[in-house]
């Protein structure tokens, strides 16, 4: 009897960490769908929003089917778990290999949670059932959803504390399908059930073998993802903690993206950059400059202030410790951003902009910004009202302030949002635009307003004090237009930029 006993309980025991297991397995498939879709499409809002709703509908509906299975439920369960580890293993392959075909994209996408979500939603009610022989209900249902809850509660917080950050999308759906697939096959190999057949070994076994395949093969699926998403040949791919980085190469056009955005094409960069930097230092009237550049970890806004003599010093705060590897010892880079970042005047600072900002006593002639576009409520905090006071309060007087601001056609009112903003703390603030052929039309902000005394001797390509006073004109279908200033409560610059960009596809 005491045998007995004890195997029931060891039963017991493997049934209640199943449970916690695949409510974490469950979990992050549910972000890592939401962050892909965010990742393609941008929009996390919605993206996450869509993930979660039809997730939560699918559970509902597994839930609900659960009632239509009485016979060989602990089969049903070990079937559940394989299936759910196939649909959630290869979800980010597919979805990622059929990106380039929008439409059938987010049928997929919607297809892979509604398939996963019922998948989910069958798990707890056939384990609650399964585990009534052992005890009280009112005991078994607390035991089970105290592990539900506390299975969730780990994934939720090791997907963005361990998984996304070191094993990225592709790694870690297929960790988590093995891990549903593992589940099964201890079952099978540890519990009692009746009609045991050698499907119920051959089905998990094969299972988790084809997803180990695409594990092992990591390396050459994402090269052929990367092909897939990127049209020119890939000559460096990192998943960082913070962003996917991407370098191609196209005869000698290098492209940068970061998460799928283009950051520059050495083909025009120059003129982005030229117009990012000169008119600030020119419009200073500082003759030892010291200069803040926040985001640009290429290397190439510090390339440009470099070729002002009266630059003594710049100090460049860049979040992704990978971005500023890549930038000093990747020798495309290195060639690309001048060696800028080993230059003496150079004070390179891994950190958070907004942070450095609050914390730091220093104080600049000119601040440059040359941060990603504000398509999320996380970097629209970058172009807030709150943010811009806090780089008004780092400006030396008489300091100028510049920052990069999206394009002024595409995303029309998010331009001049950033406009008004800008002018709303530093009390004045200019507009200019210029044509990159890589981007189109592209738009900037400095402040305050003031006359930019342009050098005769500059080595540059593009930049010049007629080009300067041309970009200051904007035609009717650019011009400015009624928008709300962009707040840390009210963070609309993000909701006009993706709209904004939609339309302009």
């Amino acid at each position: 009897m005491k045998i007995a006993d004890h195997s029931l309980r060891a039963e017991q025991r493997l049934l209640l960490f199943s449970v916690f297991v695949v409510s974490l397995c469950g979990i992050v498939y549910e972000l890592v769908l939401g962050s892909l879709a965010s990742y393609l499409l941008g929009n996390p809002v919605m993206q996450y929003s869509i993930t979660i709703g039809f997730f939560m509908v699918a559970m509902g509906i597994g839930s609900y089917l659960s009632r239509f299975f009485s016979k060989h439920l602990l089969r049903t369960f070990i079937y559940v778990e394989v299936a759910l580890g196939l649909f959630g293993g290869i979800s980010v392959t597919l979805l990622m290999f059929l990106f380039s075909f929008e439409a059938s994209y987010y049928l997929l996408h919607i297809f892979f949670l509604l398939a996963i979500g019922v998948l989910v939603g069958l798990e707890i009610p056939l384990v609650t059932r399964i585990m009534k022989h052992y005890g009280a209900l009112r005991d078994i249902l607390a035991r089970v959803l105290s592990l539900d809850y506390l299975g969730g509660l780990a994934g939720s917080l090791l997907f963005p504390l361990v998984l996304f950050p070191y094993a990225g999308r592709y790694l870690t759906s297929l960790a988590m399908g093995c891990a549903n697939i593992a589940v099964a096959i201890v079952l099978v190999a540890k519990m009692k059930y009746s009609s045991r057949s050698g499907w119920d070994y051959l089905f998990p076994a094969s299972s988790i073998a084809l997803l180990l395949v695409f594990a092992l093969s990591s390396e050459q699926m994402n090269g052929l993802l990367n092909k897939r998403l990127y049209f020119d040949d890939v000559v460096f791919s990192k998943r960082s903690k913070y962003q996917e980085i991407v370098l191609t190469r196209s005869g000698g056009d290098f492209r940068l993206y970061l998460d799928g955005s283009l950051q520059f094409s050495t083909y025009d960069e120059y003129r982005y950059h030229e117009m990012l930097v000169f008119p600030a230092l020119f419009a200073s009237r500082a003759e030892n400059k010291e200069v803040l550049i926040m985001g640009g970890g290429d290397g190439l806004a510090v390339r440009e202030a470099l070729k002002d003599a009266r630059v003594k010093k710049i100090v460049l705060v860049e979040l992704d410790p990978a971005m500023l590897y890549l930038a000093k010892e990747n020798s495309t880079f290195r060639r690309i951003n001048a060696d800028s970042l080993r230059d003496a005047r150079v004070k390179v600072v891994n950190g958070d902009a907004f942070k450095y900002l609050i914390e730091s006593r220093e104080r600049f002639d000119v601040i440059i910004a040359d941060f990603p576009d504000p398509h999320d409520e996380a970097l629209s905090r970058l172009y807030s009202l709150e943010f811009f006071n806090i780089v008004k309060r780092a400006l030396r007087p008489g300091g100028v302030f510049v920052t990069q601001a999206t394009s002024p056609f595409a995303a029309r009112h998010a331009f001049w949002c950033i406009h008004r903003t800008v002018k709303e703390a530093f009390g004045s603030a200019i507009a200019y635009h210029t044509y990159v052929p890589s981007f189109g039309d592209w738009g900037f902000v400095m402040a305050p307003a003031g006359e930019v005394e342009t050098p005769k001797e500059l080595q540059v390509r593009y930049f010049s004090a007629e080009t300067f006073l041309q970009s200051r004109h904007f035609p009717a279908d650019s011009s400015d237009v009624p928008v709300r200033i962009n707040t840390f409560n009210r963070p609309v610059l993000y909701t006009y930029y993706l709209r904004g960009w939609k339309n302009s596809d």
